[in-house]
Formats: C-alpha cells, sequence, structure tokens
C-alpha cells in the first residue's frame, strides 16, 4: 500500500520493450539498480514499469542490447501536476479539497456503542461528552485509557469495556454485569397493600397478620396484611412490628370501550411521487431543490446516508432523499360481520398491549350495539391479578371497606 503511494506520488511510466535481447536489457537495468516492476510479456516483447528517474538511465541498456522501448502511459501525480500547470485554480482546488479531507478524517464523526442494554446509550453519550469524546472531537486529543478508566468508575453495571478509534468512528465495546438478585429487606417493617382494586381470590401470608380473607373486596390501598400486631404477655400487653410479606391474587373486571365505523377511507395510491433532498452538515440541516409537493394526500419516507470513504471513516455530511407518495381517500364501506370480526381483533391487541403478562385472563365478555353507521363495543375483561405491595407502616392506608365501587 505505501510502496504503491510512494510510486504514485513520484511518478512513473510504463513501457514496452522488444528486440531480440530483452531479457539482457532488463538484467542490465538490474544490474545498474533501476527498480521494473509488474513486468509481463507482451506478443512483440515485454511490457514493465519503470520510475521517471531510472527512465532516463535505461537509454544506455537499449543501446547497448540494441533494443527499442516507448512509453505507453505516464501515470502519477507529477504528470497529473503537469497536464494541467496552466489550470490553477483547478489544481488548488484538488489541493484544498485533500487537505481538507485530510483534516476531516482527524476527528470522530461517528461513536458506536455496543453491547449495552441497561445502561443507557445516552447517559453513555453525556459522559463521555464531558470526558472529551463527543461527536467533532479532535481523534489525537482524547485518552482512550483515562476514558475507560472514568468511565468503569462511574457506571457499575459494566463490568468490561473496551475503547477504540478506528478512522472517524469511534467504538465503545461493553459487558454489563449479571443483575444482582433482588434482596428483600426483612429488617424494615413494613405492610402490605393492594396496589389495584379487586375481589381477593388468594392469600399466602410468610410474615404479618392477615387483614383479609378470600372473597374479601379491597380498594388500592387498603391494608392486606400488617406488619404491627399486639400479643398478650404476662407483663401485659405488647406491640411488635414486622416486615410483612405476602402474595396476594385478585379478581379484577376491566372494561374496554370503543367503536368501529361502518365508513371509512382507504389509501389507494396513484402511482405518482415526487423526491425532495436535504443535507446535513456538521448538524446544521439545508433543503435542496425545496419546492412543495404538489399532493393534497401524501405519505413521506426518507432515506438517511452518511458520507463516508469507506466503513471507518464517516464523514459530518448525511444526505436524506424524501419520498412523497401521493394517494387518494376512497370511501369504503365495511359489513356488520367485518366490524364485529375487526373488533374482535381490536380486543384482542389492547389486552396483548395494557394487560401485565403475568395476569391470568379468566372471562372475555363483547357486548355490540349496532348503529345506523358504527358499531358500539363495550368488553368486560375478567382477570386475576397478583395486588400485593409493601408500604413502610409509617405510611397509614385507609381502612378495609366492604364494598369495591365499579
Amino acid at each position: 500500500m505505501f510502496l504503491w503511494l510512494w510510486q504514485i506520488l513520484k511518478g512513473y511510466v510504463r513501457i514496452d520493450v522488444t528486440g531480440f535481447s530483452v531479457e539482457r536489457f532488463i538484467n542490465m537495468a538490474a544490474h545498474k539498480g533501476i527498480y521494473l516492476w509488474d513486468v509481463t510479456y507482451t506478443p512483440s516483447g515485454v511490457s514493465m514499469n519503470v520510475s521517471v528517474k531510472g527512465f532516463k538511465q535505461l537509454r544506455e541498456c537499449a543501446r547497448k542490447t540494441k533494443c527499442k522501448f516507448r512509453i505507453r502511459s505516464k501515470n502519477g501525480v507529477p504528470f497529473i501536476f503537469y497536464k494541467y500547470r496552466k489550470r490553477k485554480i483547478l489544481l488548488g482546488g484538488i489541493l484544498f479539497s485533500v487537505v481538507f479531507i485530510y483534516l476531516l478524517s482527524s476527528f470522530v464523526w461517528l461513536i458506536d456503542i455496543k453491547g449495552n442494554d441497561r445502561v443507557k446509550r445516552e447517559q453513555l453519550l453525556a459522559f463521555c461528552a464531558n470526558e472529551g469524546l463527543r461527536i467533532g472531537a479532535f481523534k489525537y486529543k482524547i485518552n482512550n485509557k483515562q476514558l475507560k478508566t472514568n468511565l468503569m468508575n462511574n457506571f457499575h453495571d459494566i463490568s468490561w469495556l473496551d475503547i477504540h478509534i478506528k478512522g472517524t468512528r469511534a467504538v465503545i465495546q461493553l459487558t454489563e454485569t449479571i443483575p444482582a438478585p433482588q434482596v428483600i429487606d426483612k429488617t424494615t417493617p413494613c405492610n402490605i397493600v393492594a396496589a389495584k382494586d379487586g375481589l381477593i381470590t388468594s392469600i399466602v401470608t410468610g410474615a404479618g397478620k392477615p387483614m383479609v380473607k378470600r372473597d374479601d373486596v379491597v380498594r388500592a390501598g387498603d391494608i392486606l396484611v400488617s406488619g404491627e400486631f399486639t400479643t398478650e404477655g404476662d407483663n401485659g400487653s405488647v406491640t411488635k412490628r414486622v416486615h410483612a410479606y405476602s402474595e396476594v391474587w385478585a379478581k379484577m373486571y376491566n372494561e374496554i370501550n370503543f367503536e368501529v365505523p361502518l365508513t371509512y377511507d382507504e389509501k389507494t395510491y396513484t402511482g405518482n411521487s415526487k423526491k425532495m433532498f436535504s443535507v446535513q452538515i456538521f448538524g446544521h440541516n439545508y433543503d435542496l431543490f425545496h419546492t412543495d409537493s404538489g399532493y393534497a394526500n401524501y405519505i413521506r419516507g426518507a432515506r438517511h446516508t452518511q458520507l463516508n470513504f469507506g466503513e471507518d471513516y464517516p464523514l459530518p455530511i448525511i444526505w436524506t432523499a424524501y419520498t412523497y407518495r401521493e394517494f387518494q381517500p376512497e370511501a369504503r364501506t365495511r359489513t356488520v360481520e367485518e366490524a364485529r370480526e375487526l373488533a374482535e381483533k381490536m380486543v384482542n391487541a389492547r389486552i396483548i398491549r395494557e394487560f401485565d403478562f403475568a395476569a391470568d385472563i379468566i372471562d372475555k365478555s363483547i357486548a355490540l350495539q349496532e348503529t345506523p353507521d358504527r358499531l358500539i363495543v363495550k368488553a368486560l375483561i375478567t382477570t386475576n391479578e397478583r395486588i400485593d405491595k409493601e408500604a413502610p407502616i409509617s405510611e397509614q392506608p385507609r381502612e378495609i371497606t366492604d364494598s369495591l365501587e365499579t
């Protein structure tokens, strides 16, 4: 790689050598210390590369071996400068571009973080920015070793860390620690209270005094198991406080109400589309050829491309192509049966999205009411969920009630 770059900077020519003593010509050139490379045989002789300085010394070799050579091509920076010697502005622009690209390659323009799950990317980037590693930072001033030490000291969830800068890309590779098991602090007295309203279906108490039983109705905040109780002894009553523990499950009724219209608009794409472009340079956006799409109804898609010189040399230039696709809304009508099927799917989707994964779905009833233009949906979802929650005894929840408002 470096030898090729040196040859380009110094300049070289490719020549064709013909005659009866081509091998002698090559041997004589090598004896004189002339460097020849990429030597290939041709139907009429031999083709090879030689430096500009070596080319001038080949005349004596050709004269003694009675061979002839001619220049096939001239390559390298000196010949380019000579060709465009009268176009100083062009040469200046080329030189400026080379220097500018070299300067850009001295900064960090992309930071990759790999292996993080519990540690938030935003927190890592903010910390690294305070330590000097940020987008646009001069990479030769970044102390990877010190940054690695500071990250390990401040993020205890990181067990292994590696930071390396390749080109204009900084890569932070980390491995997180194994989460520590949850430790229950049994020294702090607490009650078990209801996290939600419900009808008790089961209660298993490990410590504390149960205040409710199966089939009792409770509201959120009611005491389920008390961590404070009084015992009678020889010296009178004694009040004790413990860390209550219990697993309490309750039946709950959840309503889901919505409407399914019988008429709706469907997007029909016309096939017409337009493209617009913008460029982001050093974090600033500039619209190119910005005009209105001219469509009353459209969907816009965007594709972002960061310019780079290979994977390890991204530049602070992001090219964005926007595509506007035109569509026409067309009125459609669904049958009542189709509306029923859609309502069933929507109820199931909301159950998956809104209910805890550990909750048991006991029953699902859906009531449908038809109107001329819509289907009114009222769903009652019966679940069995765990509702126990710890509360310090210093916090005094309200007393247990005998009824549940629905």
